[in-house]
C-alpha cells in the first residue's frame, strides 16, 4: 500500500470516527421537542397571587433518544409558590397520544424548586397539559413531538 493510500485511509477513518463521536453525543444529550406554542406561554400562574406564596411555575419540555417514547417536563419555581414546603403545591400532567388515545394523568408535589416528571407518552405526536391542582390556574397546554 502506497503512503498516499495509508493517508486517505487513516483520514477516511478519523473522519468516521469524529463523526461516531458527534452522533453519540447527540443523542445522549437531552433535546427540546417540537411542539406548539402555548397560547397562555411557558408559566403556570395562579389566579388568586393574594397570598403569601406568589409566582409562577415554569415549564419546559425535554427528550432523550436514549429514553425513547419518554418526555421529561421540567418545572421551575420562579417564586417562593412550588420553592419551598410552606408553599407547596400539585401539579398535574395530562396527556393524550394516538396511541391509546384517552386522558393519562400524573400528579407530582412541587414543593422544593426545581422538579422533573418524566412522562411515558409514547412516540408521535401528543396533546400535554400542565396544570396546578387543586387551585386555580393559567395552565400549559402544546401537541408536543416525542421521539
Amino acid at each position: 500500500m502506497t503512503f498516499r493510500q495509508n493517508a486517505v485511509r487513516t483520514v477516511a477513518v478519523s473522519a468516521a470516527t469524529a463523526a461516531i463521536a458527534l452522533v453519540t453525543n447527540a443523542v445522549a444529550a437531552a433535546d427540546v421537542p417540537p411542539r406548539t406554542p402555548g397560547i397562555m406561554g411557558d408559566d403556570i400562574v395562579q389566579l388568586d397571587n393574594s397570598g403569601p406564596c406568589n409566582g409562577a411555575i415554569h415549564v419546559d419540555f425535554e427528550t432523550s433518544a436514549a429514553r425513547p417514547g419518554n418526555l421529561s417536563v421540567l418545572l421551575t419555581p420562579r417564586g417562593s409558590f412550588g420553592a419551598s414546603p410552606a408553599c407547596a403545591t400539585s401539579i398535574q400532567v395530562d396527556w393524550i397520544n394516538g396511541i391509546a388515545p384517552f386522558t393519562h394523568t400524573l400528579r407530582v408535589p412541587v414543593d422544593n424548586g426545581p422538579t422533573r416528571v418524566d412522562v411515558p407518552t409514547g412516540g408521535g405526536v401528543s396533546l400535554v397539559n400542565v396544570s396546578n391542582f387543586p387551585l386555580r390556574a393559567l395552565a400549559i397546554s402544546s401537541y408536543v413531538l416525542v421521539p
